[in-house]
Order: C-alpha cells, then sequence, then structure tokens
C-alpha cells in the first residue's frame, strides 16, 4: 500500500497530463465516462512504458525545466492537432509541431517515444482504424528521426517533405481502399500542411529556447560564434584562456563524435568553460607573460582567487541566458578535483592545511559531454608543457590524465565507460599530433624591421585595460553618490 501511495506521489504529474490530454483533444464535447476510463488507463499505462522511461533519465532529472517543457509540448500538441484534424482532417499531419520541437529539444529516444503515443493516442479517442493508426505512426516517426538530426533550420523543410509526400501516399491508399474520387484540396493540404507547421516550427524556436534555456542543435551552433558578446571579450580580455578554450573545444568535438555523445553540445560547451577568467585574466597561467601574481600571495589565497572563475563564469552565463546545460559544464568540467600546484606549495610552506581546502567545490560530471571537457581540459592544459612531443609521449600523458581523473573517481557520475574513455584517449591523442604535427622551415631572409615592439607591451596593455575598467567604476560610483 505504501508503495503505491508513494508511486502515485511521485508520478502525480504524469497522471495529471494523460487526462488533461483526453480533455483537451475532446473540448468541446466529452465522450462519456465508461470511454474516458477505458482509453484512460490504456493511454496511462502506454505513457508508463513508452514515454515516462525515456524521459526519466538525463538530461531530465538534472533540471526540471526539461520535465516542463515536455509535458507542456505535448499539451499543446495534443490541443493543437485536434484543431488541425478538425479544420484540415487527418491527413494534415497534425503532430508534426510538436514531434519535431521534441526532436530539435531533447534527443531521437523522446521523440521516437512521444510519436508511438501520440499515434496510439489518436487511434484510440478517435475510433481505432488501421490504416489511420498507420498513417499517424508513420509520420510521426519520420518527422522524429529527420528532425533529430536537424543542425540547420532549411532541413526543417526536408522532413516536412519527408512527412507531406508520405501522407499523400496515404491519402492515394485510402481513396483507392474505399473507391473514392480524388479530392485534390484535400491532397494539396496533406502535402504544404508539414510545410507550415515547420515554418510555424522554426518561428517558435527561438522563443521556446529563451524561456525555457533548453537550445536545440541549431541553435548551439549559432551560439558557438565567435561573434558572441561573451566569446569576444574573453578574446579581448584573456586571449591566451581564449586560445585554450578552442583548444578544448576541438578535443571534446572529437571525442564527443566518436563515442556518439552530443559532439555540437561538447564543442559550444567547451568554448564557454572558462569564460569567467576574462573577470581577472592575469591570474591564470596562460595569460601570465611574466611577472606571475600568485608570488605574493599564499597558496590558500590563490586557491580562492583560481576558483573564483567558476562562480563569476556562472553569473555570465545565467546573465546571458546561455543554455542549462552549458552552464552546467562551467563547475562540472572541475569536478570537486584538488588544485595540486596549490596544495603542495602550502606543503612546502610548512602550513598544515587539509587538502579539502585546495579542492573545487563541485559537481563531479553529470553527463558524458560534462566529463569530456573535463577531460580535454586537462589533457590540453598538460600537452602546453611537453617537450619533444613525439607520438609516444603524447600517447602516455593522455593515458596519464584521463587515468588520473578517473582513479580520482571524478566521472562516476557521467555516464562515461571504460570503453568510451579508450575511444577519448585515441582522440585525443590523434587531435594533438595533428597539432604537433613539425612543418617545414621556410628559407631566412635579411629584412628591414620597420616595427619594433615596447617592452612588456603585453603586460602594460592589461594594466591599462584594468585602469580604464577602475576608473570607469568610480566615476559610476561618483554619479550615484
Amino acid at each position: 500500500m505504501k508503495k503505491t501511495a508513494d508511486f502515485l506521489l511521485l508520478n502525480w504529474l504524469d497522471f495529471l497530463v494523460v487526462l488533461l490530454c483526453f480533455f483537451l483533444f475532446e473540448l468541446p464535447h466529452l465522450p462519456n465516462s465508461f470511454v474516458l476510463v477505458n482509453g484512460y488507463i490504456a493511454m496511462l499505462v502506454l505513457w508508463f512504458v513508452v514515454v515516462k522511461p525515456r524521459i526519466n533519465q538525463k538530461p531530465f532529472v538534472l533540471h526540471r525545466s526539461y520535465y516542463v517543457l515536455f509535458y507542456l509540448t505535448v499539451l499543446c500538441g495534443i490541443l493543437l492537432s485536434r484543431l488541425l484534424t478538425r479544420q484540415f482532417g487527418s491527413y494534415s499531419a497534425p503532430f508534426f509541431i510538436p514531434i519535431t520541437l521534441i526532436a530539435l529539444l531533447y534527443n531521437k529516444e523522446s521523440a521516437v517515444a512521444s510519436s508511438i503515443y501520440f499515434a496510439l493516442f489518436y487511434s484510440t479517442v478517435s475510433g481505432f482504424n488501421s490504416l489511420g493508426f498507420t498513417l499517424m505512426l508513420t509520420t510521426c516517426l519520420i518527422a522524429a528521426i529527420a528532425g533529430s538530426k536537424i543542425e540547420k533550420r532549411m532541413q526543417v523543410a526536408k522532413s516536412a517533405f519527408f512527412v507531406g509526400v508520405t501522407s499523400i501516399v496515404f491519402y492515394i491508399l485510402h481513396i483507392k481502399m474505399q473507391g473514392l474520387k480524388a479530392d485534390y484540396l484535400q491532397m494539396l493540404i496533406a502535402f504544404f500542411m508539414p510545410f507550415v507547421s515547420s515554418v510555424v516550427c522554426i518561428g517558435l524556436l527561438p522563443f521556446i529556447e529563451y524561456a525555457s534555456m533548453i537550445y536545440s542543435n541549431i541553435d548551439l551552433i549559432e551560439l558557438g560564434n565567435l561573434n558572441n558578446p561573451l566569446l569576444k571579450t574573453l578574446s579581448l580580455r584573456a586571449p591566451g584562456t581564449y586560445y585554450h578554450s578552442s583548444m578544448v573545444a576541438n578535443l571534446a568535438e572529437a571525442a564527443a563524435q566518436r563515442i556518439g555523445a552530443n559532439a555540437i553540445l561538447a564543442r559550444t560547451a567547451a568554448y564557454f568553460h572558462d569564460v569567467g577568467k576574462a573577470k581577472r585574466p592575469y591570474f591564470y597561467t596562460e595569460n601570465i607573460f611574466q611577472e606571475n601574481p600568485h608570488d605574493e600571495l599564499s597558496p590558500k589565497l590563490s586557491h580562492l582567487v583560481i576558483q573564483d572563475h567558476v562562480k563569476a563564469g556562472l553569473e555570465m552565463a545565467r546573465r546571458n541566458r546561455l543554455p542549462l546545460l552549458v552552464q552546467d559544464v562551467i563547475p562540472q568540467h572541475h569536478g570537486t578535483r584538488v588544485q595540486k600546484y596549490f596544495y603542495h606549495k602550502s606543503k612546502e610552506l610548512g602550513e598544515e592545511l587539509n587538502e579539502n581546502e585546495f579542492r573545487y567545490p563541485g559537481p563531479k560530471p553529470q553527463f558524458k559531454e560534462a566529463g569530456i571537457i573535463m577531460l580535454a581540459d586537462a589533457v590540453e592544459a598538460a600537452a602546453r608543457s611537453l617537450k619533444n612531443p613525439s607520438a609516444g609521449r603524447v600517447q602516455v600523458m593522455v593515458e596519464e590524465i584521463i587515468s588520473g581523473i578517473y582513479n580520482e573517481r571524478e566521472l562516476d557520475e557521467s555516464g562515461l565507460t571504460l570503453k568510451d574513455l579508450e575511444a577519448i584517449a585515441e582522440e585525443f591523442t590523434k587531435v594533438l599530433l595533428n597539432i604537433f604535427k613539425n612543418r617545414i622551415e621556410y628559407p631566412r631572409e635579411d629584412i628591414k624591421k620597420v616595427i619594433s615592439l615596447a617592452q612588456n607591451s603585453f603586460d602594460q596593455q592589461n594594466k591599462k585595460t584594468d585602469k580604464q575598467e577602475s576608473d570607469q567604476q568610480n566615476d559610476g560610483q561618483g554619479h550615484r553618490k
């Protein structure tokens, strides 16, 4: 009895969503109670067998927004399908919009599960017809499979084309089986309605993404544009970090593609994983040219300064409404690892500090792409210190870095398997060897120099930029007073 109560309490929203589907589809006239109860029980079983297992995993469990948006898409899709079928008939691909949105914003598995649910729901409520069920299931599955591979807006029209052609084929089968005359208006509706739906999808997508911070691959690609304000700021304020992030993106994309993870998400998230370093760029190794500011700080204070880039990065990401999973990568790419350099420096100075005082707050990587970026970040940083990077040295370095992070148990919650790690190590090695590949040395020529940079010009430029920002802040405080 207690288990049943717990189940009902845990899944009450699913019970409500399925019930609302019936009311929305039957408005303004509701079926008799017997039909409603039987249909509701059948659809509830289908929901928990087909749909629920697909949405009871990552990334749904990481953010409630994924559940909310999915349920809203299903409910709005049911209402829209009712309006379309009443006005244009069942050959108008009534579920194209919700299925395509689910495929774009989630994954193929969720879209396929939703397709089966929509097709059976429509057939159950409308009176089961084998041809009608096959039509709904086929068009929904085509939209789900085609939509999950879309990376450009124009490809949505390609998906609409396949759905339109399928609808016409089924319509012709229908009139041949029934011995009816062809209705050319209905054929035009069957072919062109998916195109109209595709335009609606493309128009709705930016608003949905901005409101929910759940992005499709289309907009993830656009977000990785180097003209993005955050990336532009990073390139100007912290050019070393910007270059590092670009290298991490190359490594992460290759590894994600190899193991079947989302390569577009991995690349885009890698661009932003260290964006918080734009706040105090001169405290990070890749941006230090001569004087090291950490020489004048205690190891504990240095740790706090370095750790602050995670908090600053999250603030920037939220302020700019970056995707939720990209925001997750910012703290997760460090996990709960220890800043060993400052910890060992503290021990050398005789400070009796615990290792945990030099640990990042976490959490550990919660999905594959975050785990890949953690590994790519560590490997890229270590690769910079390699002298004479031969194939053997690069391979050993990559294996040691990945094995070390695995032994620290930082990847326990990421979903990465040992087989994945082997494939990732191979891809990292390939990418790094291509980067380190020697080029032909060009013959030197005697050239009269026409330019000469001042000594420490980079440090002077950084100090000048910091002074300008400080003056602007002081002016703003003066105006407020």
